[in-house]
């Protein structure tokens, strides 16, 4: 995530999720289509807001907390009809907003879903919808009546809600929002790492094997050699893998996590998740100058967009850059948090297989790029 400021004070910082500068009280939000955090001025208009010569309007979300997205509007724009930003176009179904606590946890929801479209729009991803394509991608979140921690709806006529990615729908339990519940998951499932962001990373990774990879030869067979062949029985997999001890940790020594060892659809879609964790992080400390200050390589660059170019002139670099500089910020990271009494941020190791199975993904997604723009 770049750092973003406002130009009321030198250097006063604007963070992503801001809807107004907490300085000088001026309206802000998130604008995909310049890709950019925005500072506003007031208009004569009750809901329209000016950027230089630009109208805008808030996301119709913002108004019950999800979104601090602004649009790009028309002049003749009537402020009442309501007009949903690039992210949330996207939903299918949203939370119940009528049960006690579900509007904060959409609202965690939609944080973590625009961090990740953020990063996509970054490295050009091709993002169709239902209306472009009927493999094009939706969100449902969904609450589910055995949601088993201190977190409970009493939605009774609902079954249980799994997330997961089918035919370019990406579903999430809206259990996963509620911290407790969701720590509470992961320790139970024995589990190094459990994030929101995490799982959205996780299910956009099944997205783009759909649209990139299912349907291209060369890319299958490479995918194949490295991952395993895609056709074994996920269902036979999925009962194998909860029926393994969890003292063994022989996955160390070729995959990211063990989930990763279940079916190899499941080692990409962790691999690519971790690509983006990686990348958006070392674009974070980039934009902080933590390089300066603590010693990441010169060649660290200064946004997401840079890292995805190849290493074909002056000036640009690949995967091997990104791992070296990841490799020495996740141990920073890991310290800092044991200063504040935290497990590791990143309690993973890097190793020779995965990091073949990282510059796949990376040259994957760079094959992809499509040079979009949000209209």
């Amino acid at each position: 995530m770049r750092r973003f400021t406002c130009q009321c004070q030198t250097d006063q910082p604007l963070f992503f999720e801001n809807d107004r500068c907490l300085s000088c009280g001026r309206e802000a939000g998130w604008c995909f289509q310049q890709q950019d955090m925005l500072v506003t001025e007031a208009t004569k208009t009750p809901g329209l807001l000016q950027w230089q010569t630009q109208l805008y309007c808030r996301c119709a979300n913002h108004a019950q907390g999800a979104c601090n997205a602004l649009v790009a509007v028309e002049p003749d724009y009537d402020p009442a009809t309501p007009v949903l930003c690039f992210a949330c176009h996207f939903n299918q179904n949203i939370p119940d907003l009528s049960i006690p606590g579900h509007a904060d946890l959409w609202s965690n929801l939609e944080q973590a879903k625009r961090r990740l479209l953020y990063t996509l729009m970054a490295l050009d991803l091709p993002l169709p919808d239902k209306q472009q394509s009927p493999q094009g991608l939706s969100f449902h979140f969904l609450s589910d009546k055995d949601a088993a921690d201190h977190f409970r709806t009493p939605l009774t006529h609902m079954g249980a809600v799994f997330t997961g990615h089918s035919q370019g729908d990406i579903t999430i339990n809206l259990a996963e929002a509620d911290d407790v519940a969701r720590h509470r998951m992961r320790v139970s499932m024995g589990e190094q790492y459990r994030t929101l962001l995490g799982h959205f990373r996780h299910e956009i990774g099944h997205f783009y094997w759909d649209l990139l990879i299912r349907d291209n030869p060369e890319l299958l067979s490479r995918f194949t050699g490295l991952f395993g062949d895609p056709d074994l029985s996920y269902q036979a997999a999925l009962d194998a893998h909860y029926q393994r001890d969890p003292a063994d940790t022989s996955w160390q020594m070729s995959h990211i996590s063990a989930y990763a060892t279940m079916h190899p659809w499941e080692d990409w879609a962790e691999t690519f998740s971790h690509y983006l964790h990686m990348i958006d992080t070392l674009e974070t400390a980039r934009s902080w100058e933590i390089r300066s200050h603590m010693g990441l390589r010169d060649e660290t660059t200064a946004s997401v967009a840079d890292m995805a170019l190849p290493q074909d002139g002056p000036g640009t670099y690949g995967i091997g850059d990104i791992l070296d500089n990841w490799l020495h910020l996740s141990v920073i990271l890991n310290a800092l948090n044991r200063s504040m009494g935290q497990d590791d941020a990143y309690p993973f190791v890097v190793v020779e297989p995965v990091q073949e199975k990282l510059a796949f993904v990376h040259e994957v997604l760079l094959g992809a790029r499509v040079h979009s723009s949000v209209g």
